[in-house]
């Protein structure tokens, strides 16, 4: 059995007269039991008295909740004190006769602590070279009760976890694995503590250090933590209503380190400084500011990291306001926020990305500065770093204006010029970087040579840095160019839109071959290198862009190799965004061989898929779009239709047969083949049948609803097929009219729909149509392009996205023959009106003057 106590925890030593005062930590447990005492003349004025945080620590010590008012706790202290005076007359009893047999060395077997305490002996007595150990449980202070961990849900293990600074990812059964690992530690430590021996290390350092210490002294260590396990006692009672955190808890921590510090000789000082690397200089109030700090600033980077800026820069304000706060109230500059605190703030003001947070997060830098400059500021100051500014440039660089770019490039030119006339703050490789990358957003010929110009500004500072005299080296390792500024600034040029933009882009691609080469550079090409410059070709709309980016696919294809930096070669490899683009290319290429060279690069990606065992280049649904619509958009190609029907068919048969969701079709696939089919309108008769053949094969696939189900632009696309494809007369004047009955049941009428239909029937039965389906606004003597989309009823158009609206009508639909004619009529001149003449006997005499009216 074992002892079970509510009041307080105890430590029982066993030793004999030969145990003198040689271990300093069991003669300061002793005092401590001595000193944890209630006195006897507590009263209820003397408990009015106290402070709040006086009354949660006595509530502690007798093993009562903190949680409540001020009130609730006077009312729960009197109510213990009331209930067992005589149990405190007892251990105040007790705790002087363990107190007289310490000092003059009586042992000590049995600690009677109430009349329904049962006794026992907790430890047989050992006897070696005269010392007599006893098993030792954990002191007062770090006695909790044993919790059964599988019964707390995961939330309340990640915020024990998150209180004791351990890491919360992970399952359950790895939190609980944790949180146990963790209460070991601790009873080691403070094991090791009690026999004045280092607490330093993890928990396998530890266990060798007491089991050394153990085979000295005839005692095993499994059974010390088994019994200190099953002495745990409840501590700190858990209340939702608990004003206690865990900063109260580390300063009752704080204050028995100092304990222990203090009792240590200067030979214990040197172990523990080698073993633990403890600063014995440091104060008690300067490691409790530290960690302070450490838990403030954990809560701004956890907000941080789960994307909640705007609270995680309420909270950073609040941090920076309550240390300074407490710097003042304690009268000690440890508190004073230092530059992690101030970067976080800064890092939340800029992941806000408002115009407002940013202009904060530039106040506070000009604070800091400002205080680094101040010479009478003798408080150790907070120094602007790099991070700060480059947590700033990032913030501009996210919102994409060519405004914002130019104040990005500002805030560099202020790190240049201080580094080159002070050298509190050095830019990194990553200031130029995100510097570009701010340029890049621009999309513009001007903000990609500006881009580039940072480029080379960024080289002249490294060669600089370089053949300086002073030994610079641990600052050249962060200013050294890499691959990310070149592939920052080849994406410049790939979104400016600009017509040399190509050549750009591979003149700096071959800049980064000929640095790679060069051990002061990390530089090499990668497959993001090659693959922007293929975009940058594609972008460029030079008719020989195709061909262009396809050359540079093939130097891509043929595996080249560059030399690492720390030794071995780098092997350059395509992927499946390298063939989709140069794809893509050709298909918004006018080229007559547009089609063919995008089918022979899909070959070429299969081929090569089959040929490499590691190769994970497979055609995905993007692939086989984009070569659909190379064919759909060819003018030469024959039969079109029918090869964008067997195209279609395989994606359907990878999807079904070998389960690739890669090359699962979606309704751009089946759009394209029905204009594909459409468009076979020049084709010869056989042809013109056969498209027409396919259309309604997808069209009734689509109805099927197995991968997709038609849209506006499907409707729209077959009405074409029918009016390109099918001779005018009744058989296409009916089934038009079944299709556009359908799109109005479904209320996909678009602009589309409506443009088609009018061309596919005639007026006269255009009208009666309409009449049929449900509109009933006047139609008498009204053409049938006078009929607008807005006209149509609702329900037609309900399902219609708003780009299938009016953006997919034509500008406006008349006949040929009248818009000849009206374009034919001549201009009105104009006709000059001739002159009245007045005739001689329509003269009056006006009064005297003789005028004439």
């Amino acid at each position: 059995m074992r002892v079970i106590t509510l009041l307080l925890g105890s430590i029982i030593v066993s030793c004999s007269d030969a145990f003198t005062c040689t271990n300093l930590s069991c003669c300061r447990d002793v005092n401590r039991l001595a000193s944890t005492t209630i006195s006897d003349t507590t009263t209820t004025e003397d408990i009015s008295k106290c402070t709040v945080v006086e009354l949660k620590d006595k509530l502690r010590e007798v093993g009562l909740t903190v949680g409540g008012r001020k009130s609730e706790l006077i009312e729960r202290l009197n109510e213990h004190y009331s209930q067992t005076p005589v149990n405190e007359e007892e251990e105040q009893q007790q705790s002087d006769d363990i107190e007289e047999s310490g000092v003059e060395g009586k042992h000590i077997d049995k600690l009677v602590l109430s009349e329904d305490t049962v006794e026992e002996d907790i430890g047989e007595q050992s006897d070696v070279e005269g010392k007599h150990i006893d098993k030792m449980v954990l002191p007062d202070d770090h006695q909790v009760l044993e919790e059964d961990l599988s019964k707390l849900n995961v939330a309340t293990l990640k915020d024990r976890l998150r209180d004791i600074g351990l890491p919360v990812g992970g399952r359950k059964v790895e939190l609980m694995e944790r949180l146990k690992s963790a209460k070991e530690e601790d009873i080691l430590k403070e094991r090791l503590r009690s026999l004045g021996l280092p607490v330093g290390g993890r928990k396998e350092e530890l266990l060798e250090r007491l089991q050394e210490a153990s085979i000295a002294d005839n005692v095993d260590v499994s059974d010390t933590i088994d019994a200190a396990n099953d002495n745990e006692e409840v501590d700190e009672m858990e209340d939702t209503n608990s004003e206690s955190t865990l900063l109260d808890i580390l300063d009752e921590i704080l204050v028995d380190d100092d304990e222990d510090l203090d009792a240590l000789t200067e030979d214990d000082y040197e172990q523990l400084n080698l073993d633990e690397g403890v600063d014995i200089s440091s104060s008690r109030e300067t490691r409790r500011a530290k960690r302070k700090k450490y838990w403030k600033a954990t809560v701004v980077f956890e907000l941080l990291k789960e994307n909640k800026y705007i609270k995680a820069a309420k909270k950073a304000e609040e941090m920076i306001s309550s240390l300074e706060r407490m710097a003042k109230e304690e009268d000690d500059t440890e508190y004073l926020p230092g530059e992690n605190e101030y970067t976080l703030l800064i890092d939340a003001y800029s992941k806000v990305g408002t115009f407002d947070a940013i202009h904060k997060a530039e106040a506070v830098i000009d604070h800091i500065l400002e205080l680094s400059n101040d010479q009478s500021n003798t408080s150790g100051s907070v120094k602007p770093t790099a991070k700060m500014f480059n947590a700033l440039i990032s913030a501009w660089s996210s919102i994409g204006t060519s405004e914002a770019a130019e104040k990005a490039t500002a805030i560099l030119d202020k790190m240049e010029y201080l580094q080159q006339f002070s050298g509190s703050v050095r830019p990194t490789v990553h200031s130029y970087s995100i510097t570009i990358s701010a340029w890049a957003k621009c999309h513009s010929e001007a903000a990609a040579e500006n881009a580039e110009n940072i480029l080379n500004r960024l080289f002249e500072n490294y060669d600089k840095v370089l053949k300086s005299d002073d030994d610079q080296s641990h600052y050249a390792e962060k200013l050294t160019p890499n691959g990310i500024v070149f592939n920052s600034c080849i994406d410049a040029w790939a979104t400016s839109g600009s017509a040399n933009s190509g050549e750009r882009a591979e003149a700096l691609l071959h800049r980064m071959e000929v640095l790679s080469r060069l051990d002061e550079y990390d530089v090499r090409p990668d497959t993001i290198s090659f693959n922007t410059c293929i975009k940058a070709w594609c972008n460029s709309n030079r008719p020989d862009c195709a061909l262009k980016a396809e050359d540079v696919l093939a130097k891509l294809e043929k595996h080249p190799e560059y030399p690492k930096r720390a030794g071995g070669t780098l092997k350059v490899r395509p992927n499946r965004l390298s063939y989709n683009t140069c794809i893509n290319a050709w298909a918004k290429s006018q080229r007559p061989e547009s089609a063919a060279r995008a089918e022979a690069i899909l070959l070429r990606m299969i081929k090569c898929f089959k040929s490499d065992a590691f190769s994970t280049i497979t055609p995905d649904v993007h692939t086989f779009s984009s070569v659909l619509n190379a064919l759909a958009k060819s003018r030469n190609a024959r039969h079109k239709a029918n090869k964008c029907r067997s195209i279609l068919m395989a994606m359907i048969e990878l999807h079904e047969n070998e389960g690739s969701r890669d090359t699962q079709p979606n309704i751009i696939c089946f759009n394209t083949v029905l204009n594909a089919c459409a468009f076979s309108a020049k084709a010869d008769e056989a042809e013109r049948r056969q498209a027409l053949a396919v259309s309604v094969e997808i069209f009734n696939i689509m109805r099927q609803g197995n991968y997709v189900s038609p849209d506006a632009l499907s409707y729209g696309n077959m009405l074409k097929c029918c009016a390109n494809l099918m001779p005018p007369g009744e058989q296409r004047n009916a089934m038009a009219s079944r299709l556009f009955e359908s799109c109005a049941n479904e209320g996909l009428v678009g602009g589309m729909v409506l443009d088609e239909i009018r061309r596919c029937i005639p007026p006269r039965a255009f009208f009666p149509l309409l009449a049929d389906l449900g509109y009933d606004k006047p139609i008498r003597n009204r053409k049938a392009h006078s009929i607008e989309l807005r006209e149509l009823p609702r329900e037609w158009t309900q399902n219609v996205k708003r780009s299938d609206m009016a953006n997919r009508q034509r500008a406006s639909f008349k006949p040929k023959q009248q818009t000849q004619r009206k374009n034919n009529r001549r201009p009105n001149k104009k006709v000059e009106k001739k002159p009245v003449i007045r005739r001689p006997g329509l003269l009056f005499e006006y009064s005297s003057s003789g005028k004439d009216m």
